[in-house]
């Protein structure tokens, strides 16, 4: 299997990275044994615009998969960190302080947002979209977009 799926949207090309799971907000996560890193899909991030700033939990913070743990602000919008995962905060990218549009330019490596130490990996993974899954969601998004901007 190729490293991502791609679906071509305009001049967009959007993709999902293999091997990471995926929950419907369009957050991903990416289990390294007893922790995942977890960051935000480059269809979530394309389809908001630019990020300027990030306001994150603490590292220490306990979460809980489906809170919002921290908040993302764009040229368009602002909206929620949902976490994918259960567990303890261990790490906070500092590089997104200064240079949060490097969700904008790789979102799933040096985009990262938090490591997290995980309580719950088996009913975290249960309950989260495979690569196929998040991809057909991401193609039915698209697909509603898309139809929005020809009525």
């Amino acid at each position: 299997m190729p490293e991502y799926l791609e679906a071509t949207f305009d001049k967009f090309i959007f993709r999902v990275k293999d091997g990471y799971l995926y929950n419907r907000e369009g957050f991903w996560a990416s289990f390294q044994g007893s922790w995942a890193a977890v960051g935000v899909t480059d269809f979530l991030q394309k389809s908001s615009g630019d990020i300027t700033f990030l306001n994150t939990v603490e590292p220490g913070s306990t979460v809980k998969q489906s809170d919002e743990i921290g908040t993302i602000e764009t040229i368009k919008a602002a909206f929620g960190i949902i976490s994918p995962v259960s567990g303890r905060v261990t790490e906070v990218n500092l590089q997104l302080e200064d240079k949060p549009h490097l969700i904008n330019l790789d979102p799933y490596n040096s985009g990262w947002i938090y490591r997290i130490e995980l309580s719950d990996p088996e009913g975290d993974k249960s309950s989260l979209l495979s690569t196929p899954e998040y991809f057909e969601l991401m193609e039915q998004l698209i697909a509603q977009e898309a139809k929005k901007l020809n009525e």
